[in-house]
């Protein structure tokens, strides 16, 4: 699992100027804007060599991405029969069916870390639940989870990493506030 990452100079700049984040060995949720780095921090955690990542014993690294659950560019992560089926079933499937399948055919190893860009793109509120049950699922077996997103279903119980700071406190208040704005009407 990782225990952080101290950024190459490259990633400083990009990722709000800060140097060192800190993870939690469960469920860790990466909040901000658009632009503030998410999807920046969550690849130099997964492949710069440059970055410094802070482990705590071996780790396997899986990434998964919006590109990587379209179904016309799935060829090109997903290889032999097991990558033959999803990529099949792909084509007659959702984003949430296929990211399922995706998670599905991996064999989690304790102390492995997925790592997700926005796990709730293209999700109605059903299925974004059971993407987090899942990767709860994961936790539970020992793995370490990472996903950045703008849904507040992944930001409970997580490790909450801002990127902006003041961002969860100001997107629950807006939240509460269109909430209210409705008076309970539809």
């Amino acid at each position: 699992m990782i225990a952080g990452i101290s950024l190459c100079f490259n990633h400083k700049r990009m990722i709000s100027h800060r140097k060192r984040f800190v993870l939690s060995r469960g469920f860790n949720a990466i909040v901000g804007p658009n632009g503030s780095g998410k999807s920046t921090l969550l690849r130099a955690i997964y492949k710069c060599r440059d970055c410094k990542r802070h482990e705590s014993g071996p780790t396997r690294y899986q990434y998964f991405n919006g590109e990587m659950m379209n179904p016309h560019r799935a060829y090109k992560y997903f290889k032999g029969l097991q990558g033959t089926i999803i990529r099949t079933r792909a084509l007659f499937s959702s984003h949430g069916e296929t990211m399922r399948d995706v998670l599905g055919s991996y064999n989690p190893q304790k102390g492995d870390c997925f790592i997700l860009d926005e796990p709730e793109t293209g999700h109605d509120l059903e299925w974004i639940i059971k993407i987090r049950k899942g990767l709860d699922a994961l936790v539970q077996e020992g793995c370490q989870v990472i996903v950045a997103s703008h849904h507040p279903v992944f930001w409970h119980n997580a490790k909450v990493i801002e990127l902006k700071r003041d961002y969860l406190r100001q997107a629950l208040k807006i939240m509460s506030a269109q909430i209210e704005d409705k008076g309970g009407h539809s």
